[in-house]
């Protein structure tokens, strides 16, 4: 299955979720979803965020063609793009700056060939050298990491400053973290509680919509004195609300037709 889901936000949004169909691969299914979405929700979004999959150009020239601006991680299944970076990068001076304990070196260069694609592209380069703390033996110590990253992109450097469009390419991540990865975890999404694609895309678009609903009355209802009072969690909200559905005392009256108790008398 492909999800298309907002970043940057509070709230976590998925949008949107389409089924891949037999012999067919991700990007097919992405780009019939992505058709939906801007028809849908075009309004939502300026620019659509990919991994390195979709660093493809029929999946780009898709998102140009409807006045959408994209970014997506640069590897090696772009090799003539990867191997014009590797060249440009000997001869250009890294911009620095410095973002919550992580030190950046990024190079940012305009005006790529990405073949296939219908406009020139711009490519950020970074080194990031990070600073974590851990507890070792009782102790605080310092481990430093370095990674290295690539994205492309078709939005100009007047338009969007190395920083904030590294910010944007990272934000990625929280269709894993906040989606995925607590949907996983916390709410069933990897069980099939019927095999048939209609009630697995139905459960799933259910799922979302509740998930969406959670986080609304978690976020917006509850008063933030009450969350910090309690120790309220997100999970315990909803196991809080769970329970209610669950005591026989505090039965919603429309429970019964979903299950298997008795009607009421």
């Amino acid at each position: 299955m492909v999800v298309c889901h907002l970043i940057g936000c509070k709230l976590a949004v998925p949008l949107d979720a389409e089924l891949i169909l037999p012999g067919e691969d991700e990007i097919a299914a992405a780009q019939r979803l992505l058709e939906r979405v801007f028809v849908n929700y075009r309004r939502f979004f300026d620019v659509v965020v990919g991994d390195a999959l979709y660093n493809r150009a029929s999946f780009i020239n898709l998102c140009l063609g409807r006045r959408s601006h994209f970014i997506a991680v640069l590897k090696n299944n772009n090799k003539s793009l990867v191997e014009d970076l590797e060249g440009l990068i000997k001869l250009v001076r890294p911009k620095l700056w410095e973002e919550a304990r992580v030190k950046v070196a990024g190079w940012d260069i305009e005006g790529f060939h990405h073949t296939g694609v219908n406009k020139p592209v711009r490519v950020l380069h970074t080194q990031e050298t990070e600073t974590k703390r851990q507890r070792v033996g009782g102790q605080w110590r310092e481990k430093t990491e370095t990674h290295t990253w690539s994205w492309v992109t078709d939005i100009t450097k007047q338009a969007l400053s190395a920083p904030i469009l590294r910010q944007a390419a990272h934000r990625r991540w929280d269709i894993e973290n906040d989606l995925f990865g607590y949907l996983v975890t916390h709410y069933g999404l990897n069980h099939c509680f019927k095999h048939h694609p209609t009630a697995i895309i139905n459960f799933i678009l259910t799922l979302f919509i509740a998930y969406i609903l959670l986080q609304c009355f978690y976020q917006r209802n509850l008063k933030p004195q009450l969350v910090t009072k309690l120790n309220l969690t997100l999970i315990a909200v909803s196991a809080k609300l769970y329970q209610g559905l669950a005591d026989p005392q505090l039965h919603a009256p429309w429970l019964w037709y979903v299950s298997d108790l008795p009607p009421p008398q």
